[in-house]
């Protein structure tokens, strides 16, 4: 009898053993797969936050270059020289004025940029925007007058566009600065 109790009580340690062996080996795997799960998430959160800082970078890039081209446009458009253009072309009224509708509408597009992504810039754009209706009322008077038989209200007029071109290229050229430092700081962004 005395051996079935050796024997009984070395199974039940050799048992316990094993069942605290076995309970050891499963915390500790299961903290190394807690370790691992947290550590591909930490992970994953990063490439994520990675892959969207790319991405917002890429579309503000984008809107940046076109509030560019935009606003080059409106400074080329609403010049001296697309003044002097206009005025001895044969450009009639009705194709100024679908000139004119094109000229706002990029600048609605400039400003829904300047409003949504830039609202410094946005005071901004609406004296451009002022400045152009100006200037593309005057040219149609302008365009309108003889200068032959109104020579001093011709250049009245003429006074008057060159006064809000040069406003406009003021503001645009501010407004281009601005968008040349974004750009600037995207860029320095991307290196650190």
């Amino acid at each position: 009898m005395p051996d079935a109790i050796y024997i009984l009580a070395g199974a039940a340690i050799g048992a316990l053993a094993a069942y605290v062996t076995a309970r050891i080996t499963t915390r500790t795997q299961l903290d190394i797969a807690r370790l691992n799960a947290d550590k591909d998430i930490t992970l994953q959160r990063e490439r994520l936050l990675d892959e969207r800082f790319r991405n917002e970078l890429a579309v503000e890039r984008g809107k940046l270059d076109s509030l560019h081209r935009i606003l080059s446009r409106i400074a080329l458009e609403n010049s001296q020289t697309m003044s002097y253009f206009q005025t001895v072309s044969s450009l009639g009224v009705e194709k100024f004025r679908t000139r004119y509708l094109e000229n706002c509408e990029r600048l609605h597009e400039a400003m829904a940029i300047a409003d949504i992504y830039y609202p410094k810039m946005s005071d901004n754009l609406r004296k451009v925007y002022g400045q152009t209706n100006v200037f593309w009322g005057n040219q149609e008077s302008l365009i309108r007058t003889d200068v032959k038989t109104n020579k001093t209200v011709w250049e009245q007029w003429f006074l008057k566009i060159l006064d809000a071109s040069e406003a406009i290229e003021s503001h645009t050229q501010r407004l281009k600065d601005q968008v040349a430092v974004r750009a600037k700081e995207l860029t320095e962004s991307i290196s650190c």
